[in-house]
């Protein structure tokens, strides 16, 4: 037998290889158990009858408030759009080949279903239901706890919201990474641990500027049942659990942007490469991974903790109360709900 006749043994893979290839697999199947369950929650919703827009009562705004709202739920789609075009198909189209900030950007796209978990056990944030709203689909989540009934629940405004998800989570990932390489910079013996607490200062900095100085005093949403931190007895009172929990979520996603390998792999895409797969499959394992990592980030870092904190509402102010375009229906002057008092709870009246 010939040299060229023999057959060909391949290597065995490292056991390195074979730990991250089976990582990306399980990063992979978190994702799709992920992505479709809510798909299935969202087709329930689009077909039943809390598909219903939440009407904003007899309570009128600040004659600058609608504008305002109706400027940023356009202006917040084409940042989107952007962020969409800019970070995955300008790349596609260029070198044909997915980044990480593509992967990310997809994630960001799909976390919107999250946005209103944090009221399972209990209702302690609200939103302005002059924006366009078409209920939400929270009571088709499974074990659903708190009070809701069509048109009158947590009004998600899913032209305005889905949008930040994209561009807010992008900013903040940016920023965060940023802030961790300046400080690299100056200190290139710098532990990971002390460049994550820097990016999570960062991230305080930018949710208590971006929710607490913007978007909460223009109206978009409010936290009145959070713990009272910034601006109490205000509509727009900013609670602490919303920043540290906030820039929890962001500092986690801003890591996985920054420690990657040097592939320039994140952590749940490790190990793709090792597949004996297509490189189109291997790119679906790869969106599919990371879009499990952000929305275990968002389940574990945010919503967990916040849903903790709306079984336990603190007092809500006067100020928002008697804003009925605020409470959603779901508790006020005309519902069948009183407001949570310094007592805790939502108490059924006459």
């Amino acid at each position: 037998m010939s040299v060229t006749d023999r057959p060909v043994q391949l290597a065995t893979p490292p056991a390195s290889t074979r730990r991250h290839g089976a990582a990306i697999r399980w990063w992979a199947a978190l994702g799709a158990v992920i992505l479709g369950f809510e798909a299935v929650v969202l087709v329930r919703w689009a077909t039943g009858p809390y598909a219903t827009p939440v009407h904003p009562g007899p309570t009128k705004p600040p004659g600058w408030m609608r504008p305002v709202m109706d400027t940023w739920q356009v202006a917040g789609v084409l940042g989107a759009g952007f962020c969409l075009y800019w970070f995955l198909v300008r790349p596609w189209r260029r070198e044909r080949r997915l980044t990480v900030d593509g992967l990310l950007v997809i994630g960001f796209a799909t976390l919107w279903f999250e946005d209103p978990l944090s009221a399972y056990f209990g209702h302690w944030f609200t939103y302005n239901t002059y924006l366009v709203n078409f209920g939400s689909w929270v009571k088709d989540v499974p074990g659903w706890h708190s009070y809701g009934k069509p048109g009158a629940m947590i009004a998600e405004p899913i032209v305005l919201i889905a949008p930040v998800y994209v561009y807010f989570i992008m900013i903040g990932s940016l920023l965060g990474c940023a802030a961790m390489c300046a400080v690299r910079r100056r200190r290139p013996d710098v532990r990971a641990w002390q460049l994550i607490a820097v990016c999570f200062l960062a991230m305080c900095l930018l949710d208590l500027v971006g929710e607490g100085l913007v978007w909460l005093p223009l109206g978009f949403w409010e936290y009145p049942g959070g713990i009272h931190f910034l601006f109490s007895g205000t509509y727009h009172q900013f609670p602490l659990n919303e920043m540290l929990t906030i820039a929890v979520t962001f500092t986690g996603i801003a890591s996985l942007r920054f420690f990657t390998d040097d592939r320039g792999r994140t952590f749940a895409e490790r190990g793709v490469d090792s597949l004996a797969v297509s490189v189109r499959r291997k790119n679906v394992l790869r969106i599919v991974a990371v879009a499990g990592a952000v929305h275990l980030v968002l389940l574990l870092g945010y919503n967990v903790p916040n849903a903790i904190m709306g079984a336990n509402s603190t007092a809500w102010p006067h100020d928002l109360v008697k804003r009925s375009y605020l409470t959603d229906g779901i508790c006020g002057p005309g519902t069948p709900n009183q407001c949570p008092t310094s007592t805790h709870g939502f108490v059924t009246g006459k």
